[in-house]
């Protein structure tokens, strides 16, 4: 199927780029999908297959220029052999990331060029206020707009509840209550579906993304696993990334249900999902006011007057910990990193005055 730049996304920032670069004779595409070393980018002409060129590897720096869903990417096709070298990244728009799962201090990129975001929660077992904030603190990292979608209403005896919690909390975020399965309220989700827009949807396993895709293709193109009694999870159906094309025009990046999470950020979206809090921190007696035993902590007096709730202090104090404690360790994996550089450099230099002095 053929698309239009326009449609995938495309706009005038990319056009001078190649412009000023002088990258005319390079076809950009999109990636659609990747498996290991294999990409699916799609271009104006249609779907194309893709790897990385020697030249790209070899001017990767970090796991963060590996391409991922929803960049823009520089091609050679070679028509002979029906395969595509993928020879440059285009500037991202932004990114939604994440640290990797596990000790190493790197960061993933879940995808890329992102308008909007839905965050997928179910009215059941899966609801969790701590994990909305969460979500939204990765999101509110990038130039994009957060959707809380609560969805399985169809289920919910007590959905009234879980909205007006919803909504108290998070006061400037549009709430969607809906059900992908029976198809209730999703053209309120509609309308956010524009051609050309890109939506991104992260969310456990289990919560229903892939049957919102499903409902608005129109068909079961989406795996849907079952969910369990006993904690209303779900397995793991949707095994990587994908960006479809919607019928209506718009674009929508399917996520594997992400079982942790921890934050790769500047802060800043910590500091926006809990403007309440920072903003009461000003009025503190102390500066560097930790919000425990301090004397004047107006955040604590908010607490006792009943104007804050424990919990969401507990919680904002948690993720600045973990920024904390992960910014540290980045600083360490840098400077590692650049003391191992270094190293290379000497025993290079080295040898080369070694071979000299034997001549």
């Amino acid at each position: 199927m053929e698309y239009t730049l326009k449609e995938l996304g495309w706009n005038s920032t990319y056009n001078k780029y190649i412009t000023k670069n002088n990258l005319q004779d390079i076809v950009p595409g999109r990636i659609s999908n990747q498996n290991g070393k294999h990409y699916k980018v799609i271009t104006k002409e249609g779907e194309q297959s893709a790897i990385l060129s020697n030249s790209y590897l070899r001017s990767m720096n970090n796991r963060s220029d590996i391409p991922a869903v929803g960049d823009w990417v520089g091609l050679k096709i070679n028509k002979e052999i029906n395969m595509c070298h993928i020879q440059l990244l285009l500037p991202r728009k932004n990114k939604l990331s994440r640290k990797v799962a596990g000790k190493k201090s790197e960061e993933q990129i879940i995808a890329s060029n992102i308008d909007i975001v839905f965050i997928f929660t179910s009215v059941d077992q899966d609801f969790n206020i701590r994990r909305l904030e969460r979500y939204l603190s990765m999101v509110y990292e990038i130039n994009a707009q957060p959707i809380i979608i609560l969805n399985k209403i169809d289920t919910c005896k007590n959905l009234d509840e879980y909205t007006e919690e919803t909504k108290t909390i998070f006061k400037n975020i549009p709430v969607i209550p809906i059900s992908a399965k029976t198809g209730d309220n999703i053209r309120n989700i509609r309308k956010y579906i524009k051609s050309g827009k890109t939506i991104v949807l992260i969310g456990s396993s289990g919560v229903g993304k892939s049957t919102l895709i499903n409902q608005l293709l129109g068909y079961s193109r989406q795996a849907v696993g079952e969910i369990r009694d006993s904690d209303g999870k779900g397995r793991h159906i949707t095994s990587s990334r994908e960006m479809i094309i919607l019928p209506e025009g718009g674009i929508i990046i399917d996520n594997p249900g992400i079982r942790e999470l921890q934050l790769w950020s500047s802060g800043e979206g910590i500091s926006i999902t809990f403007q309440d809090i920072e903003e009461l921190s000003i009025f503190c007696k102390f500066r560097d006011c930790r919000h425990e035993l301090e004397p004047g902590c107006a955040v604590k007096k908010a607490v006792e007057d009943g104007k804050l709730s424990i919990k969401r202090l507990d919680s904002y104090k948690k993720l600045m910990r973990e920024y904390k404690y992960s910014q540290l360790r980045r600083n360490i994996y840098e400077q590692r990193k650049k003391d191992k550089e270094l190293g290379k450099m000497y025993r290079q230099v080295h040898n080369v005055r070694k071979l000299r002095g034997k001549k």
